[in-house]
């Protein structure tokens, strides 16, 4: 009788198990694939503290794909005039690669970028809804060898305000 109780609380414990592995498997699986389309930038959270403002002005368009993604983008601030827009050296910036994603984390791996340098950045990633994604830099995750770029306490980068969220919207 006691061998009998045992086996059935042993598999009762083993079909959760599994289950909930199923489950878990599912749920990052459906995510991946929500996540996957063309997406245009709504707005940017950049700075810090006191510092922190939302930008809606800036161009920022990514494609994610099952395995690659690419993304172009133009931070050089929506009052800039013509003359700001025809340097070269205004906020522009694309790249293309892999990316991971585990369901929270999603990183992305440079193949082909106009950075100096080839690397990997990470984000948190959200879905609000099946139109809106959220993605969080973890600057302490970025690699880019060869290269010392952190933000500073007041949410400074070498090249401007640091991003700390972007918010895109479903171009589909």
């Amino acid at each position: 009788m006691k061998k009998k109780a045992l086996v059935i609380i042993l598999s009762a414990v083993f079909v959760a198990v599994i289950g909930g592995v199923l489950l878990l498997f599912l749920q990052n699986n459906s995510i991946h694939k929500r996540i996957q389309g063309a997406w245009t930038l709504q707005s940017m959270d950049v700075g810090m503290g006191e510092n922190r403002r939302t930008r809606d002005d800036a161009e920022f368009m990514m494609y994610i794909m099952e395995k690659n993604y690419s993304c172009i983008r133009d931070f050089t601030p929506g009052s800039a005039d013509g003359k700001m827009l025809a340097r070269a050296d205004r906020d522009f910036a694309a790249d293309a690669g892999t990316y991971e994603f585990d369901g929270k984390d999603l990183v992305v791996h440079h193949k082909l970028s106009s950075f100096p340098v080839l690397g990997s950045m990470t984000f948190t990633c959200t879905m609000e809804d099946d139109s809106t994604l959220i993605l969080e830099p973890q600057y302490d995750k970025m690699v880019l060898p060869g290269l010392d770029i952190k933000p500073t306490e007041d949410g400074q980068m070498g090249y401007g305000d640091m991003a700390v969220k972007y918010v895109f919207t479903r171009m589909e």
